[in-house]
């Protein structure tokens, strides 16, 4: 790949990183603790920023490079997607970051519908679902709604995502109509669950819970992350990853459930985290070795290392999940911090072992 293909690709991972870094800043500045002026003003953006502007970005830029050899024009999707976090960083809660990411999400959804196109399977179309909560959560959002409003559709559009994505590597199990009906049953249950969610949260609430804890059964019993456990390197990595993330699935279903509406505080607080840093994340840092390669051309040698933020991830998480359970605010404060840490950490190894990994061919080019 040439270095002149790659500058759309760094400065949409630029805006990614910037996007993250605001995010876990303005989520530590909720908590209450002392950050920077900047990460204090984005406290009332910390949701849209990790979902929309990070994760948002990241899932369109993977999308568009999956079609760019036959679909140049893809890129433009998570360049729009980067243009809205940039204006919702520098100006928050900006009509124009909304209509942008509403853009965005609506071009991710053209984008699957190339896919669908090409590959008319399963797969694409759960993932399509979950592009399709993500315009509907925008758009609410852009015309007032507030975050607790839409939230359950943003987290769809991730956990959607990521279920599409693992039925499709689940196919070399030769898995049978049966049990892919099965899965689409779960998913079914939990996307019209995430609907209903902004007209009454508390059925929606429970519906969505039902169908999560069917997604994490689903996966945990199916998934080939079953079988790569037993592997070395690299692939048991990954497993370890994947099954870890399956269960707070199940646990985020169990706390829906259980708490039903809610709109703030710490029981709001453990369902979304349950979800979005114990499944979305960790799932994160599953797939970075194989993601980063595929967007920037560069070598990643996997290295053990890689285990102590997960480990660090989940620990921290648990703790603050004790602290949210207790209304303590001091465990909580404490956990977040350590979950910022374990994300941090992992985002300075991955770019560590993949510059390590190149510096010998990168001289080369310059030389």
């Amino acid at each position: 790949m040439t270095p002149l293909r790659l500058i759309p690709r760094v400065l949409i991972l630029g805006v990614v990183i910037i996007a993250l870094f605001g995010g876990l800043g303005s989520g530590l500045a909720r908590l209450g603790w002392e950050t920077d002026p900047l990460s204090r003003s984005w406290i009332l953006i910390h949701g849209p920023l990790m979902i929309s502007g990070f994760l948002g970005t990241l899932i369109g830029l993977e999308r568009a490079v999956a079609l760019a050899a036959r679909f140049p024009a893809s890129l433009i999707v998570p360049m729009i997607n980067a243009i809205g976090a940039a204006c919702l960083l520098l100006m928050p809660e900006s009509p124009i970051a909304k209509a942008l990411l509403v853009v965005s999400s609506l071009g991710l959804i053209g984008l699957f519908g190339i896919m669908l196109r090409l590959h008319p399977v399963r797969e694409v179309i759960i993932m399509t679902l979950g592009a399709i909560t993500w315009l509907i959560g925008n758009m609410l959002w852009f015309f007032g709604a507030p975050v607790y409003q839409v939230v359950h559709l943003w987290t769809a559009f991730l956990i959607l995502t990521i279920v599409g994505e693992r039925l499709e590597l689940s196919r070399i199990r030769r898995l049978s109509v049966d049990l892919e009906r099965a899965l689409s049953a779960a998913v079914g249950v939990y996307w019209i669950g995430v609907l209903i969610t902004p007209v009454d949260l508390a059925i929606g609430m429970r519906v969505f819970g039902v169908g999560a804890i069917g997604m994490a059964v689903w996966l945990g019993r199916y998934d080939i992350a079953r079988r790569t456990i037993t592997h070395q390197g690299l692939p048991r990595y990954i497993a370890a990853c994947l099954l870890i993330g399956y269960a707070w699935l199940g646990v985020g279903g169990l706390l829906a459930i259980y708490y039903g509406p809610i709109i703030a505080g710490f029981a709001y607080a453990s369902v979304l985290h349950a979800l979005l840093l114990g499944f979305v994340f960790s799932m994160i840092f599953g797939h970075a070795p194989i993601v980063i390669p595929a967007l920037t051309g560069l070598q990643l040698q996997y290295h053990p290392v890689l285990y102590l933020p997960l480990i660090g991830l989940h620990a921290t998480l648990i703790y603050r999940m004790y602290g949210q359970f207790w209304a303590d605010l001091m465990i909580t404060q404490q956990g977040a911090f350590g979950n910022v840490i374990a994300i941090v950490g992992f985002l300075g190894m991955m770019i560590a072992i993949v510059l390590l990994g190149n510096a010998p061919r990168l001289i080369r080019q310059r030389a």
